[in-house]
C-alpha cells in the first residue's frame, strides 16, 4: 500500500524547471490518485499550453513517485492553468501585482517622438540621437 502523504510530499518537492520553486509552493499539483496495486496518476498545471519543459517535469514527477515504497507505475497527466490562476502565480512569484502601463493614457507623463523614413542612409539616428541630447538637458 502506498503511503499518499508521503507520494505528495515526494512529487511537491518537485521543482518547476523554469520558475525554480516546487510544485507544491506554485500550487500546480492538482490531482493525485493512487491504485491498490501501486499505480500513481498525478495532474500537474502547467502554465502554458505546450511548455516546452513539460518532458523534463514528466521526468522528475516519475522520478520522485518512485522513491515511494509501493508505487508499480507512474502516468503524469497536464492540465494548463486559467488566466486568473496564471495572474495569481505571477503575483505569488513576483510578491507584487504588476505595475500598470501608463504610456497613453491621459495626464501620463511619458511622450512618444516617432523618428522614420521610407529610406535608409537619411539619419533617422542621428536626429534621434541629438533629440534626445536636446531633450535631455
Amino acid at each position: 500500500m502506498v503511503d499518499q502523504a508521503a507520494l505528495r510530499a515526494a512529487i511537491g518537492a518537485v521543482e518547476d524547471p523554469e520558475i525554480h520553486r516546487t510544485l507544491e509552493d506554485l500550487n500546480m499539483l492538482r490531482e493525485l490518485e493512487v491504485t491498490d496495486d501501486g499505480a500513481v496518476r498525478a495532474l500537474v498545471a502547467l502554465t502554458i499550453p505546450g511548455c516546452p519543459l513539460k518532458d523534463t517535469l514528466t521526468a522528475d514527477v516519475t522520478a520522485a513517485a518512485r522513491t515511494v515504497a509501493g508505487v508499480t507505475s507512474v502516468s503524469v497527466e497536464f492540465t494548463t492553468m486559467s488566466d486568473q490562476e496564471r495572474a495569481q502565480l505571477v503575483q505569488d512569484v513576483r510578491g507584487t501585482t504588476a505595475r500598470a502601463i501608463t504610456i497613453g493614457k491621459p495626464g501620463s507623463p511619458t511622450r512618444v517622438i516617432a523618428i522614420s523614413s521610407g529610406k535608409g542612409g537619411v539619419g533617422k539616428s542621428s536626429v534621434t540621437a541629438n533629440l534626445g541630447v536636446a531633450l535631455a538637458g
